[in-house]
């Protein structure tokens, strides 16, 4: 025959919680009737994005034969970022050179026009207006900061849908600097 071997401090807490889940006014458990009742999780209206990591990785463009660690400094974190319709996004620019494009719900970055981007990174006398004509484009915000620009730029989104982000240079975007920002629907 088995025998279980009980402390009295631990019976004693198992007995409590017991008791008090099965008071009028506990939290009903997620099988219970009134669980489908509970509010859905929060999304909010609100969300910053660091648009560039200058303090990591190489100096762009690497060397020949380099590791391509300078996709370490030309990212978005978070990659993907999720608000409410009419939320703010801010995005936090870290680097000289970084500039926001925000595109339609569904474009891809293959459809992205490169034809008005930046032909490459820096503060030079060619104009900072990426993706002109591009169909698919929603925003430039501001200007490099190399140009003068602020060091952070919001966007409200009015609209629900999944938002392409990309830095408007070639070079930035061709190494994969770019992300999403998700506009979820309010009921």
């Amino acid at each position: 025959m088995m025998r279980f071997r009980f402390h009295f401090p631990v019976l004693l807490l198992v007995l409590a919680l017991a008791a008090a889940c099965s008071q009028p006014g506990s939290t009903p458990s997620p099988t219970a009737p009134g669980a489908a009742l509970a509010a859905k999780p929060s999304v909010p209206s609100s969300a910053t994005v660091r648009f560039g990591n200058d303090t990591v990785g190489s100096p762009f463009p690497p060397p020949s034969g380099h590791d391509q660690s300078g996709h370490g400094r030309d990212n978005l974190i978070p990659r993907t970022t999720v608000i409410d319709q009419g939320g703010t996004v801010t995005f936090e620019i870290a680097g000289p050179v970084h500039q926001v494009s925000i595109y339609k719900p569904g474009t891809t970055v293959d459809e992205v026009s490169r034809a008005g981007a930046a032909p490459k990174a820096g503060c030079g006398p060619a104009p900072f207006i990426p993706g002109t004509g591009d169909p698919n484009l929603v925003a430039v915000l501001g200007q490099p900061i190399c140009a003068g620009g602020p060091a952070t730029v919001s966007y409200t989104f009015q609209r629900p849908g999944r938002y392409l982000v990309i830095c408007a240079f070639i070079p930035h975007l061709n190494v994969g600097m770019y992300g999403w920002v998700e506009v979820r629907a309010r009921d």
